[in-house]
């Protein structure tokens, strides 16, 4: 019976070996993954190279052009006008001493003839006067009064009448001088700025005539700050007397698509600062006879005024420098590496710093977490487009790499599935 129940059990005794050994073998011979090597990718950055050299630096402001030299002609007498020069229109051109206006003078030359008939009358008096007291005083002196008054001696008789003489000869230098200004005359060379005047128009005294002013040299109030001051190393009483040593200025204009351009100069400070700016105000002179082409009052033009020179600097663009004036630059082992300047100046695009050594590459690209000794790659500024490219393929790549790896991941998972169930059964 027992021999029986064993050979019953054969059959089961063999599959269960069959499963144990097909069980080990697959164990065995299991493929084995391969392992790779961790590396950790490097960051692509945006550099710029740094180079030592001396910088030239500039302050930048903007002014209204105007006239150095201006002046209202104002009408000091009153009366009808017989003349108006030709060139009298605004823009005229006018030469220094030129006959502008003429007032009717009749009545001028009237009072003229009445003042020198009451001097002519005043004389006459005078000398009345002196003829008497030279008579009183024979007198007194036969009668031997010699404590006699002064009324006696006609001495306030002689004084009224030369002050009357004195009197009458400053009615005639009025006269002559009211004369004189019935013709207007240019006090210098310059161009008609304003006029409003007409032949046969009756004016009174003090109106405003015309405006004229010289054109051979404006200025330009440029408000300036303490940091710009200070690249200009400007005293804020600056004062220069001579123009040749004053401190150059570039100005410009965009007149349409022109760029107009002058030298100038700063000659002086405005001498306070500005209560609600905190500016100064220094005045830069054009002279135009050392220009091109003229300038004209009224123009707002752009300042560029030259100041000190740094040495042993760099010029690096604005996005360079991170707060607290820190820098991102790479290493010789090309690792991000965090380092802190000395910032000596900035403007709307561009730094100028210290503190750097040359040919450094310093990062400009925005990173959202620097960590020093991080790993990156460095490149130029031409290559800013591929970096985006690049970036943009990289993401792609990932994402069809990892849809294949999945694929591939869950087809033998499948088929692992498969086998278990068919050795199951």
């Amino acid at each position: 019976m027992l021999k029986v129940k064993l050979v019953d059990s054969i059959p089961f005794i063999v599959i269960i070996s069959l499963i144990l050994t097909t069980l080990y073998a697959l164990d065995v011979f299991k493929p084995v993954a391969e392992k790779n090597t961790y590396k950790p990718k490097k960051l692509k950055v945006f550099v710029e190279k740094s180079h030592l050299q001396d910088i030239q630096l500039f302050a930048y402001s903007q002014g209204e052009v105007k006239p150095k030299q201006q002046v209202d002609l104002r009408s000091q007498v009153e009366g009808r006008l017989l003349f108006v020069a030709a060139n009298l229109v605004e823009g005229g051109r006018v030469d220094k001493g030129q006959l502008l206006l003429k007032v009717d003078d009749s009545d001028y030359l009237l009072n003229v003839i009445q003042s020198e008939a009451k001097v002519a009358q005043a004389k006459q008096q005078l000398e009345k006067v002196k003829a008497q007291a030279n008579v009183a005083k024979q007198e007194l002196v036969n009668l031997g009064r010699d404590n006699a008054n002064d009324l006696a001696r006609w001495l306030p008789q002689l004084e009224h009448a030369e002050a009357e003489l004195k009197s009458a000869k400053a009615q005639l230098d009025k006269a002559k001088l009211d004369l004189e200004r019935t013709e207007i005359l240019a006090p210098f060379s310059g161009v008609v700025r304003s006029e409003n005047v007409n032949v046969g128009q009756q004016i009174n005294r003090n109106t405003t005539l015309t405006s004229i002013y010289n054109a051979e040299i404006m200025e330009v109030n440029l408000a300036l700050n303490g940091k710009q001051l200070s690249i200009l190393e400007l005293p804020i009483d600056f004062y220069q007397e001579d123009y040749n040593k004053g401190v150059d200025v570039t100005f410009s204009a965009e007149m349409g698509n022109q760029i107009l351009s002058w030298q100038g100069r700063i000659v002086r400070t405005s001498g306070q600062f500005d209560p609600r700016t905190r500016t100064l105000n220094v005045i830069a002179e054009i002279h135009q006879n050392q220009n091109k082409s003229n300038i004209l009052p009224g123009l707002f033009v752009n300042g560029k005024i030259k100041g000190s020179v740094v040495h042993n600097a760099s010029t690096l663009p604005r996005t360079a420098v991170r707060s607290s004036n820190r820098i991102w630059y790479v290493d010789e082992e090309s690792n991000l590496q965090v380092k802190t300047i000395e910032l000596i100046h900035r403007d709307d695009q561009s730094v100028v710093v210290k503190g750097i050594d040359n040919n450094t590459d310093i990062i400009i690209s925005a990173l959202v977490a620097p960590t020093p000794g991080m790993p990156v790659k460095p490149l130029q500024n031409k290559q800013q487009i591929d970096i985006q490219q690049a970036n943009t393929t990289d993401d792609a790549s990932k994402t069809k790499i990892n849809t294949t790896v999945k694929k591939k991941k869950n087809k033998k998972n499948r088929k692992k599935q498969i086998t278990n169930e068919g050795l199951g059964a």
